[in-house]
């Protein structure tokens, strides 16, 4: 299918698979305009399909007609045993699905059937749904900050500098065996957290320290409160510069709260 032809059934079942051949690569369009907007510019058919024949991951969530609700993409880098995840969205009315969860434990376990320890994907540093979603539900690791990664964008995060994280998810490691089973071990700092808006970082820094970050979520804020959004940006990038500079890594994510934690010991 090329188009999104209806509702999905919340009790229909979605199979997570490789998506097979050019109509189902093409319907990959209409749901990446659904997912990021219409001026979101998509890899075609025959780019998806070049990912593919070099190696690369293309998979959906698929239902019993066909039709495609979620989609991954990633590529294989120069790196031996790493990956690099360019895509992953989800439908909106498919969101309390944990899809996008899903979707990761399955490229988790196509990765791993072929030698491939370590995905690498870049997100926006002031989505905390994605943020914890990869950090505390997934158990990846950041220590990477890319100011302007992608320059001006036309989708639904333009009005604000593209800058992004690094996640480096390790496949086999303990720490991520553990947050895949729910048995997230990071200790909290006491105490009221950071809260870049308000102040500076002091010169010196706890080896564990908890940073707010917004309480909207951030392209509802860029959409609703464009200079606030634009202010969280200008504000944070020096913390996260700084932090990742002096040996930090963004280790957890409170969601309730709003929340970052960031620690100086070696996560494994």
């Amino acid at each position: 299918m090329t188009a999104l032809a209806a509702i999905p059934n919340p009790r229909e079942p979605l199979t997570l698979r490789e998506l097979r051949g050019p109509q189902e690569l093409a319907a990959t369009i209409p749901l990446a305009h659904a997912i990021w907007g219409q001026t979101d510019r998509p890899e075609d058919t025959v780019m998806l399909r070049v990912i593919q024949h070099v190696g690369g991951l293309v998979a959906g969530a698929v239902d019993e007609r066909g039709q495609i609700w979620a989609y991954l993409e990633a590529l294989p880098t120069s790196k031996v045993g790493v990956q690099h995840s360019h895509r992953m969205g989800v439908h909106p009315a498919c969101r309390q699905q944990r899809l996008g969860e899903r979707l990761k434990h399955f490229q988790r376990q196509w990765c791993l059937e072929r030698g491939i320890t370590h995905v690498h994907w870049t997100f926006d540093p002031l989505l905390a749904v994605n943020a914890h979603l990869n950090i505390h539900r997934l158990g990846a690791v950041v220590r990477t900050y890319l100011p302007d990664q992608y320059g001006d964008m036309e989708n639904i995060s333009a009005g604000a500098a593209s800058d992004r994280l690094q996640a480096v998810w390790s496949l086999d490691s303990p720490r991520v065996t553990a947050h895949l089973a729910g048995r997230a071990q990071e200790v909290w700092p006491e105490g009221e957290a950071f809260h870049p808006l308000h102040a500076d970082l002091p010169e010196k820094l706890p080896r564990a320290l908890a940073m707010q970050v917004p309480a909207q979520d951030y392209y509802a804020l860029l959409r609703d409160d464009r200079a606030l959004a634009v202010e969280w940006r200008r504000r944070t990038r020096p913390v996260f510069t700084r932090l990742f500079s002096e040996g930090y890594s963004l280790v957890d994510v409170d969601l309730a709260r709003r929340q970052y934690l960031f620690t100086q010991e070696v996560v494994c």
